[in-house]
């Protein structure tokens, strides 16, 4: 079957879907993602390469752009109605036409979109096919998604289709962590999640920490990693007396990156910080004790995957939402400043109950089908 997967093309968006991207090539499938052109640049090396990328439509920071001039509000801070100008229009209105055109002449057959993603399903609907909804993690809250179909709706209008409804949903989210007040009428499929690696991991060489400390993973994500805010974060975390393992995101470069924190002379206490680029987090998780982060997706269910507790301080976009789950779970600790990381970190490596917590949904999740068993489920209903 030649399986189209259709996704936001940022690394939050596209990276929970590889799972299933890798599942689908190993059961013979053909698989593509369309996203932007822009994708291949900033994160095709984080494809399975058997994947092809079916170029269609603008990348985040322009169609945002777009979005902010026709609203005039804050995209970095937005409210729902904001968000479905976001995704349901000024995303779709540049990509949609694209789009159809790629999908047709590549002959996808079934269609599986992320819930930010507004081309995918009217794709679906103009070639005739079904689709299917694949969770990024927590479920997206109804007020946000409800926005996101009503903007679009109008783009359906436009090319004289109706909207289909997905033929399932495909769960990522474990219930500990799932909002209890969510519900669907979608078919839901439970799936494993995993923390993101690639098909082959490049080599990471990170010296030991030190045997009598714990080690502490912080890490702001691909979009939210403004330096100085990592730089603050990071501060804050040696100051909790342990060591540090810092990623500088996907495209930042930070001037110290490689080196320990002895060798950098702004810094006196005797925590080790070693800043490392972006990797696949399942590269780093197995090394360290905690991990400190925005709350995006990937990375609280990368973490829960295994086992590791967190410290969270949000940023934007889903990330507030996340980490609320999180805490709401008891695996996390939520700050919302720099100054509250150090006694946060503390507080969660003294107290065994947040590992605790964090184990048992990793236990939950490891019962969760494998993303071979949901892609069979989908492409031989």
């Amino acid at each position: 079957m030649r399986l189209l997967f259709s996704a936001t093309p940022a690394y939050g968006h596209v990276l929970p879907l590889v799972p299933l991207m890798q599942a689908a090539v190993g059961l013979g499938h053909s698989v593509g993602l369309l996203t932007s052109a822009g994708f291949r640049a900033d994160g095709g090396e984080e494809l399975p390469v058997e994947v092809e990328l079916l170029e269609a439509g603008a990348m985040p920071g322009d169609f945002s752009e777009d979005a902010a001039r026709r609203t005039g509000a804050d995209v970095f801070h937005p409210t729902p109605p904001v968000i479905g100008e976001i995704f349901g229009g000024s995303r779709v209105d540049l990509a949609i036409d694209e789009s159809i055109e790629r999908a047709a002449t590549w002959g996808a057959e079934l269609v599986v979109a992320e819930p930010f993603d507004a081309v995918g399903p009217i794709v679906a609907a103009r070639l005739g096919i079904d689709w299917h909804q694949a969770g990024l993690g927590p479920a997206v809250p109804a007020v946000i998604s409800d926005e996101i179909h009503r903007v679009a709706l109008a783009r359906y209008e436009r090319l004289g289709l109706e909207p289909v409804a997905a033929s399932s949903y495909v769960d990522p989210c474990p219930p500990l962590l799932q909002d209890p007040d969510w519900s669907t009428t979608t078919p839901v499929r439970p799936v494993r999640p995993q923390a993101h690696r690639r098909s082959k991991d490049a080599d990471l060489e990170l010296s030991d920490g030190a045997n009598d400390r714990p080690t502490v993973l912080v890490t702001l994500g691909t979009i939210f990693s403004d330096p100085d805010t990592l730089a603050a974060a990071v501060a804050a975390v040696a100051d909790a007396g342990v060591d540090v393992i810092a990623t500088i995101g996907s495209s930042l470069r930070h001037p110290t990156a490689g080196q320990t924190l002895s060798e950098r002379p702004d810094r006196t206490d005797s925590a080790r910080v070693q800043y490392v680029p972006f990797v696949p987090l399942a590269q780093l998780l197995d090394r360290v004790d905690l991990v400190v982060g925005a709350g995006g997706v990937g990375t609280v269910l990368g973490t829960l995957v295994h086992g590791l507790p967190m410290v969270l301080w949000p940023q934007g976009a889903d990330q507030p939402i996340n980490a609320a789950r999180a805490a709401s779970s008891g695996t996390a600790v939520i700050v919302d400043s720099a100054a509250g990381i150090a006694p946060a970190v503390v507080e969660v490596l003294g107290n065994s109950a947040y590992r605790d917590r964090a184990q048992k949904i990793a236990e939950e999740i490891a019962d969760r089908p494998e993303p071979a068993v949901v892609i069979a489920e989908i492409t031989n209903p």
